[in-house]
């Protein structure tokens, strides 16, 4: 059975982001082994570049935080999906924290750059970008995605649902659903 990282970075309890994910662990059970991160509730600092991370040449962290506690789960998970809103045409502050601690997968030593125990995983994220156009925020999404294979996410997917600012508003978009249940097959296969 796939191990699947769901990373939520909203804050907003009764928001899309948190629609979306409860359809997803949903669609998911039975089929993978579902972990969820809110990581928006959880303490991530940011990274310190300090190299301390580049010193043992396995995935570790000189901080202790929810980050840190994810390392193991990052390195043998099959795939990660990011589900958040887009702030001021970027990553959420949660979700760009997680993505520079991911800093502790690189390793210069190797011609790819990563220390990750497997290099054959999947990210996918899937954003909401409020009233913005979705195009717009595409190619931010996709370009920070790509960041992550240092920890071994080589292969991504993205999707931005755009004109998604009410809370639950999601639910009621079908073309955008119908996006999500494609990521979440394309993160099992």
């Amino acid at each position: 059975m796939k191990k699947v990282l769901i990373v939520n970075g909203s804050l907003r309890r009764n928001g899309n982001s948190y629609a979306l994910e409860k359809k997803l662990v949903d669609q998911l059970q039975g089929k993978a082994e579902v972990t969820v991160l809110n990581i928006a509730e959880q303490k991530v600092n940011p990274c310190l570049a300090c190299n301390f991370c580049k010193k043992s040449h396995t995935p570790n962290c000189v901080q202790k935080d929810a980050f840190t506690e994810l390392i193991p789960l990052i390195d043998s998970c099959d795939a990660v999906l990011l589900i958040s809103p887009v702030y001021y045409s970027q990553f959420p502050a949660q979700i760009k924290a997680f993505l520079d601690r991911t800093y502790s997968f690189m390793d210069f030593t190797q011609p790819d750059l990563s220390m990750a125990g497997r290099k054959d995983k999947k990210i996918a994220g899937y954003f909401f970008c409020g009233f913005g156009p979705a195009d717009a925020y595409a190619q931010m999404v996709e370009e920070n995605l790509k960041g992550f294979a240092a920890a071994g996410f080589t292969d991504y997917k993205a999707h931005c649902a755009g004109d998604a600012n009410e809370p639950g508003s999601i639910m009621n978009k079908p073309e955008d659903l119908a996006a999500a249940d494609e990521m979440a097959e394309w993160l099992l296969a």
